[in-house]
């Protein structure tokens, strides 16, 4: 059951309602933080077009994921971080590159961390950390010395004893268990 007045519930409660099924619950969410969002990707990419996007396939990404995303202190906090991530991949492409070689003279507004964006990193982080437990414990293994200990394929089966390709098909199956487990938009 909904309350009459949706813009009275807090965060917490829209979120927990969203998670069950409720659009009019996310639908608040959204009209609270779109234009907040909107402005912090707009003020990193100075591209209004893909500051839309990158809102735009946040709010979708978690409403998709919704029964597997656990937000356990502010769900604001937590649509910032999941912004930020998705600007440093949209900053990856090739085309943003570009872009960016162009834009190379203008200045970029410093990032700063707030103590609720801190948390929703923090979040974040365990959500990885507890993704990474998941995985076969060689698997692990072989992903931990590629991303944790920067070791290349050659070095890791050398290590491992294992084929280069072996090593490779291990980390690309580790990457995919983890891109299932988060969302493809953190790992990219």
């Amino acid at each position: 059951m909904l309350p009459l007045n949706l813009r009275d519930t807090p965060d917490a409660e829209l979120w927990r309602m969203a998670r069950e099924g409720s659009l009019p619950a996310y639908g608040e969410l959204y009209e609270r933080y779109w234009e907040t969002l909107y402005e912090t990707a707009y003020w990193r990419l100075y591209d209004k077009p893909a500051a839309k996007d990158i809102v735009q396939e946040v709010f979708i990404y978690c409403w998709q994921k919704r029964e597997q995303i656990q937000i356990t202190e502010s769900v604001i906090a937590y649509l910032r971080a999941a912004v930020r991530f998705k600007i440093l991949n949209y900053l990856k492409s090739e085309q943003a590159r570009d872009k960016y070689r162009h834009l190379a003279g203008r200045e970029l507004p410093e990032i700063t961390h707030a103590t609720e964006e801190t948390l929703a990193s923090a979040d974040l982080e365990a959500s990885y950390r507890r993704e990474l437990l998941r995985l076969p414990e060689k698997m692990r293994l072989l992903f931990m010395d590629s991303r944790d200990n920067g070791l290349s394929v050659r070095e890791i089966a050398e290590k491992h004893a294992l084929s280069e390709q072996t090593v490779k098909n291990q980390l690309s199956s580790a990457l995919k268990k983890l891109r299932e487990g988060l969302g493809n938009f953190f790992l990219e």
